[in-house]
């Protein structure tokens, strides 16, 4: 055991991850500078087996609910006999269906799928490196360059990214055959698991396309303050038309409940969504059978900062104090997040960040995640969707997508109109632009970085379908 300690919190957190008032620090020692407490179990606790229903599912339909069943091995047995026969006729189909005249699916081209942008529109990446030109949606040769390589580390001299980090998630890319690169294909039946990281005031925004557009079963944080997240067992529930695993991983709590029941042996979830990678590594994926991949969804930090107000306002109109509070104002006051991204990626939550921090921060994203833009943010849906096998380039899928978009974007003007009427100018250069800086001096090196492993992300993909 070494013998530095270090201050680590007690991971109480509210929504979207940020820190709680009622959070204190406490003393937790390190082995091999991994915190014991989110160290690798030195037994891997026996896993539930995955049950099989008589027809062959993994699921039942219950009082609309999806619950596991439990069953004899000789139904398990004979559910696997009925799967692999109509396995089996589903490839003669599949072969027929190759040969014959008029088989080939028709694809859909949107006429309406159009880029929008965000109300705020901060064009300040040239004083981190990002030389910004004119921005042609579907040309990524015309949008903006960061001189980055994708095999370039960010780190050195002896810096490192966490050894569990490393062994728990999946590189985004790897050699290929002609010498460049190529996304590391996913394998959804190989126990990985997609791992969305919320990130503040967009991950929210990003969740709902993928349980509404993609139909995907999240576990997320939608059961945070009901009774079904505390229950002894883990079940699916269906939420108008959104599918949703009953846990809470947005407080560590929540991922200890889940852990405690196996939630990446239950096959229940289609993606899991936290703020918390660090520590959904140590809980959730710390055995060798399941693995995750990583994507995220950045948004300009001066952005997330003023959205982060806007939404105090209307949560605190109780609070005639909290309610009047300028952006000026929450800017210096404690409820203001300060680099959160460097933050949450270096797992330094209370302690000062370096710039050595920044570094680490940037290999992390450059070799586990695959980077998505808000304000590219159909691109970037198109992108995750297509990595992972969800892509569907169908109308009703596009149009999901877009009336999702618009609503969003509606809210992003309501809360820029909103700002601009209160403080005159939070553009380039005010006081209030200023002091968010400030606060996310750190985070604008990670983010604009970001912005530049997307547009090199973005050669290993075909081009947009729209």
């Amino acid at each position: 055991m070494s013998e530095h300690r270090r201050s680590f919190i007690n991971w109480g957190v509210s929504e979207e991850g940020e820190e709680s008032d009622s959070q204190a620090e406490e003393k937790i020692e390190e082995d091999d500078g991994i915190p014991v407490r989110y160290g690798y179990p030195s037994k891997i606790k026996e896993k539930k087996k995955m049950a099989i229903d008589p027809d062959g599912a993994t699921m039942q339909a219950k009082g609309g609910e999806r619950v596991l069943m439990k069953v004899s091995a000789f139904r398990q047995s004979l559910s696997k006999k009925r799967a692999a026969s109509g396995a089996l006729l589903i490839g003669v189909i599949g072969m027929a269906a190759c040969v014959l005249p008029g088989s080939t699916p028709t694809r859909y081209i949107p006429d309406q799928m159009k880029k929008t942008s965000s109300a705020f529109d901060y064009h300040d990446g040239a004083n981190y490196g990002y030389n910004e030109t004119t921005f042609d949606v579907g040309n990524s040769e015309q949008s903006g360059k960061y001189n980055l390589q994708l095999d370039e580390p960010m780190i050195s001299g002896g810096i490192t990214i966490p050894p569990y980090i490393d062994a728990t998630f999946v590189d985004t890319f790897q050699p290929s055959d002609d010498g460049g690169f190529e996304l590391t294909p996913f394998l959804a039946t190989s126990g990985e698991y997609p791992f969305f990281w919320r990130v503040p005031n967009v991950g929210s925004r990003i969740e709902n396309m993928l349980v509404s557009c993609v139909k995907a079963v999240l576990a997320t944080s939608a059961f945070r303050d009901d009774e079904r997240g505390a229950e002894n067992a883990l079940r699916v529930y269906n939420i108008e038309d959104r599918a949703y695993v009953n846990v809470d991983l947005s407080q560590t709590f929540g991922i200890e409940r889940a852990s405690d029941l196996n939630l990446a042996d239950s096959g229940l979830a289609d993606v899991f969504v936290s703020p918390h990678f660090n520590y959904v590594a140590h809980k959730l994926l710390s055995s060798p059978q399941h693995k995750g991949r990583m994507f995220t969804v950045f948004r300009h930090p001066i952005e997330r900062a003023i959205v982060s107000h806007s939404d105090f306002i209307k949560k605190h109109q109780a609070d005639s104090r909290l309610a009047q509070m300028s952006l000026a104002e929450f800017a210096q006051s404690d409820y203001s997040s300060k680099d959160w991204l460097t933050r949450f990626l270096v797992n330094k939550r209370r302690e000062r960040v370096t710039w050595e921090d920044v570094q680490k921060a940037k290999e992390i994203l450059r070799k586990k995640f695959l980077i998505g833009l808000y304000d590219r943010v159909e691109e970037s849906m198109e992108r995750i969707e297509r990595y992972f096998g969800w892509f569907k380039n169908g109308p009703l899928e596009r149009e999901c997508h877009q009336n999702l978009i618009a609503a969003e974007r509606a809210h992003d003007t309501e809360d820029y109109m909103y700002e601009v009427g209160q403080e005159g100018s939070i553009d380039i250069g005010s006081e209030v632009y200023g002091l968010m800086l400030k606060n996310n001096e750190k985070d604008m090196e990670v983010y604009w970085y970001a912005v530049g492993l997307f547009e090199e992300q973005g050669k290993l993909f075909p081009p947009l379908s729209w």
